[in-house]
């Protein structure tokens, strides 16, 4: 499956500059692998780019975030428990080339019944944050910020 991802992703989209310094390609195996097949299914299915980390822009943070990622060290700093989808290398935020953040949560719900794992979406924010870390079977569960 990784060789199948590569062909739409670079690693450094997905994972923080910090984890590309040291693990370079071999971070590919950080992953849960659900959220790979999840990625890989609506990259393929809506057949558009998916942008997550975007360094042009300064989005470094929305894939695999470390404890030296500022939003991390933020938290501990600020004595805040963080135990995110993004530390745990289960989660992703993405927009999806021409489409706004509420037009993919849209299309992914209209298209759910194919997802390969049930997944967890974000409500009112202007981009998709997406995760694998369900507890129930439900193809998708919202959660709110």
């Amino acid at each position: 499956m990784i060789d199948e991802i590569k062909q739409y992703f670079d690693i450094e989209e997905l994972v923080c500059p910090h984890i590309k310094d040291v693990h370079g390609e071999a971070a590919w195996r950080l992953f849960d692998p659900r959220l790979l097949e999840v990625l890989l299914w609506i990259r393929r299915k809506v057949n558009k780019p998916i942008y997550a980390n975007w360094y042009e822009r300064n989005l470094t943070q929305r894939g695999i975030r470390c404890n030296l990622c500022q939003l991390v060290k933020d938290k501990s700093a600020a004595g805040t428990l963080y135990v995110s989808p993004h530390i745990l290398a289960a989660g992703v935020d993405f927009d999806i080339q021409g489409m706004l953040a509420e037009e993919s949560r849209q299309w992914i719900e209209k298209h759910k019944a194919g997802l390969p794992h049930p997944i967890r979406i974000e409500r009112n924010v202007n981009w998709v944050h997406l995760d694998v870390l369900v507890i129930n079977e439900s193809k998708i569960t919202y959660i709110n910020p």
